[in-house]
């Protein structure tokens, strides 16, 4: 780990910066990865808006070979910049925060994807830039996409055992995150990644990614949940492979493990939440 946060001057005038990254991977990255990972190219699934960009990059050392997600950010609100440039230890980069974030899931036993490396630049004169690196979930595919393809693929009474372990999975995992007074903001269906592979336990098969929003409430925690709950029965919708009997089992494992109070009351909510989104999409 690189830390150098120096002075407040030295951060004005001329900028710090600090890094981290992984042992158990370090020999697949460059020596010279924080000189060069800002203007790294890939085109592989790509995607860049408002001073960011994310995309699939590959490093091959050797007999070492690794692909992970970039996330990188360019451009940030003044008030992250000045909140940095104040307080250099704080979470006020995106890549730093998601960090944090991640470990937070991990620490509640919630599988995340594994952190790769990070980094951030403080300055000069008020820039913020940060990178995130995950790796790759080889072999896993987003839940909107998997449930149809396992549907089609599979002997009907073995999709619908599988099914049962998955929404017992996710139920328990948003459950978990709720307990903690943690939110995720983005609870989507794609954001739940399954390992459909023989080989994968049950209880074990779901990995939860994009936790770049997540956020502890303590206070509020009703809204947020009605929000995130709301967010996953919307994306459920036009899912072949999915029905109701689903969505009443995922609610009815939530509502014990997290030992809700009025579930009646909080169930109108959540549908209030997932059709304010469906009439928004529309």
């Amino acid at each position: 780990m690189t830390t150098g946060h120096g002075t407040l001057l030295a951060r004005l005038v001329r900028g710090t910066r600090w890094s981290w990254r992984s042992e158990r991977h370090s020999s697949a990255l460059p020596v010279d990865l924080d000189a060069t990972v800002m203007s790294l190219e890939s085109a592989d699934r790509h995607h860049a808006k408002q001073g960011r960009s994310t995309a699939r990059v590959r490093f091959d050392a050797g007999a070492a070979t690794l692909s992970v997600y970039l996330k990188r950010h360019y451009r940030l609100p003044w008030l992250n910049r000045l909140a940095a440039l104040v307080h250099p230890a704080g979470r006020h980069s995106p890549a730093s925060a998601e960090w944090a974030h991640l470990e937070r899931a991990r620490s509640l036993g919630i599988a995340v994807p594994e952190v790769v490396a990070v980094g951030e630049w403080v300055g000069p004169w008020g820039a913020l830039r940060s990178y995130l690196m995950v790796a790759e979930l080889v072999g896993h595919a987003p839940l909107h996409e998997a449930i149809p393809e396992l549907a089609s693929a599979l002997p009907p009474a073995e999709f619908e055992s599988l099914k049962r372990e998955i929404v017992v999975e996710m139920a328990e995992i948003a459950a978990k995150l709720h307990a903690a007074h943690a939110f995720h903001k983005d609870l989507y269906l794609c954001h739940f990644f399954l390992d459909p592979s023989p080989a994968a336990p049950a209880g074990r098969r779901l990995c939860l990614i994009d936790l770049h929003r997540l956020a502890v409430h303590r206070w509020t925690a009703p809204r947020w949940r009605w929000k995130d709950l709301g967010q996953l029965l919307f994306s459920t919708r036009g899912v072949e492979g999915i029905g109701d009997r689903d969505r009443l089992r995922f609610w009815m494992h939530y509502r014990r493990r997290s030992k809700m109070l009025l579930p009646s009351v909080q169930l109108r909510f959540v549908r209030g939440k997932a059709a304010r989104y469906l009439a928004h999409n529309r």
